[in-house]
């Protein structure tokens, strides 16, 4: 059937002038045989195309759906990107390092170790119980007592050999009579100068020990004048009736007294420390 463009027939999809035809040429929709009753929207007059809505008023509702399609999806993704697997959580809880994640240190309590804020633990400086320091101080005075009984000891040796090598005019006799005699007043200094206060006794071992320097100096001195003399009158003076002689016999009594003294208060200090038990004719 041919267009009939005079016809006014319209239409009833897309509103186009059909004429007599049974189908749109635009829209390819059906249309009804010409001379038949047409539908309220196909008649000639009453048909207004409908017209979609301005780009314009369509807008807010566009942007309305794409904003709420961004937010549906930004929250999915914080929420599966965030929440732990169930074997994490269950590491992560045990404590493992790396295995999930776990609370902040300045919120769980634990101290941060590259915190600028928080102090370098310092090596332990953890001072000597005071007990113990006098242990040690004890010890150290045992030793010092002990190195100058050791002098001691080495002098008192060589006297008896001396005073023989005198008695026969021997000049080797004087000369170690003389050294004794140096060495006994530097030990007798070196002992009044002993520290023995942390010493179980020590006032009275130091006096003890000083008593026994000082008379065995006293008695080497006497001894000293009495080879002198005997040197010098070649050895034509009496020996036991000798003033100086007979002084330095009465001072190594009062010496080996104070020994004796000293070494009864010196043997438990030195089993302690395990140093020499000095008896008083090693003195």
């Amino acid at each position: 059937m041919t267009h009939d463009p005079g016809s006014s027939r319209l239409c009833g999809r897309c509103g186009s002038d059909v004429g007599g035809l049974l189908q749109c040429p635009r829209c390819r929709a059906p249309l009804p045989s010409p001379g038949t009753t047409e539908p309220a929207p196909y008649r000639s007059g009453s048909f207004r195309p409908r017209r979609r809505a301005p780009l314009w008023r369509r807008m807010p509702v566009l942007t309305g759906l794409t904003a709420a399609g961004l937010v549906g999806a930004v929250t999915w993704w914080a929420v599966a990107g965030r929440a732990p697997a169930p074997a994490e959580s269950a590491s992560g809880a045990a404590g493992t390092p790396g295995s999930g994640p776990s609370a902040p240190r300045h919120l769980s309590g634990e101290p941060s170790p590259t915190s600028p804020y928080e102090p370098t633990p310092s090596p332990s400086t953890t001072a000597t119980p005071p007990t113990q320091q006098a242990e040690q101080q004890a010890e150290q005075q045992a030793w010092a007592v002990n190195d100058l009984l050791s002098s001691s000891s080495s002098a008192r040796s060589s006297l008896s050999d001396a005073i023989e090598h005198a008695r026969r005019c021997e000049r080797r006799g004087l000369d170690t009579i003389q050294d004794i005699t140096d060495r006994r007043r530097e030990q007798l200094t070196d002992a009044r100068a002993l520290g023995m206060t942390a010493l179980a006794g020590g006032g009275e071992l130091k006096d003890a020990l000083v008593d026994a320097l000082r008379a065995s100096y006293e008695a080497d001195a006497a001894f000293l004048a009495w080879a002198r003399r005997q040197a010098g009158e070649n050895c034509r003076g009496s020996t036991a009736g000798d003033r100086d002689f007979r002084r330095g016999i009465d001072r190594s009594g009062t010496a080996q007294e104070a020994k004796v003294r000293f070494s009864r208060m010196w043997r438990p200090i030195a089993i302690k420390y395990d140093l020499t038990t000095w008896k008083p004719d090693q003195i």
